[in-house]
């Protein structure tokens, strides 16, 4: 910052020598050195100080470029929604003028849905039989025109050689 060479350096502390004299020459420059640490701390704190706000200043507006990415973003995002939506309308604008049907609206659409559903559901409701002593029980042969399992009553033999041992098998 400042230049100052030997010789420049060597003529100050001969003039100060002889301004302050040899007597008071350790205070004077313990004095100087107290003097410049506060200077130094105050300019530190004004550094410290001024690098916060130009970090700030930096941080906000990175947080601007960031909410500008966003928008833009958002704005592509909703052009291409918007592109789609237009191009699935004039698909069943052209579906329909090739097959002469009008289109049903949405909510019809889903009143139907909801109409076979639940026709279904009483159908398969009135479909069911009671079963015997549990009513919630599932047949198979009902549900699904699949035999039950074997009755308990009849025996089941397990073929065993004449010859082989009692416990082996």
């Amino acid at each position: 910052m400042f230049e100052v060479s030997w010789s420049e350096i060597l003529i100050l502390g001969v003039v100060t020598l002889l301004l302050v004299g040899p007597k008071e020459l350790p205070r004077f420059l313990s004095s100087l050195g107290r003097h410049l640490g506060v200077i130094r701390k105050h300019a530190n704190e004004f550094k410290a100080v001024f690098e916060q706000a130009m970090r700030e200043a930096e941080m906000d507006s990175i947080k601007q470029e960031i909410r500008d990415i966003g928008d833009g973003v958002k704005k592509s995002f909703d052009d291409a929604t918007r592109s789609v939506d237009s191009a699935k309308a004039a698909m069943r604008v052209d579906l329909n003028a090739n097959t002469g049907v009008q289109p049903k609206p949405e909510s019809l659409a889903k009143a139907e849905a909801k109409a076979a559903e639940a026709k279904a559901i009483a159908d398969a409701s009135a479909a069911e039989e009671p079963t015997e002593g549990q009513p919630d029980a599932v047949i198979p042969e009902r549900e699904f025109g699949v035999p039950s399992s074997p009755v308990a009553d009849e025996p089941v033999h397990a073929e065993r050689p004449a010859d082989a041992p009692k416990g082996s098998g």
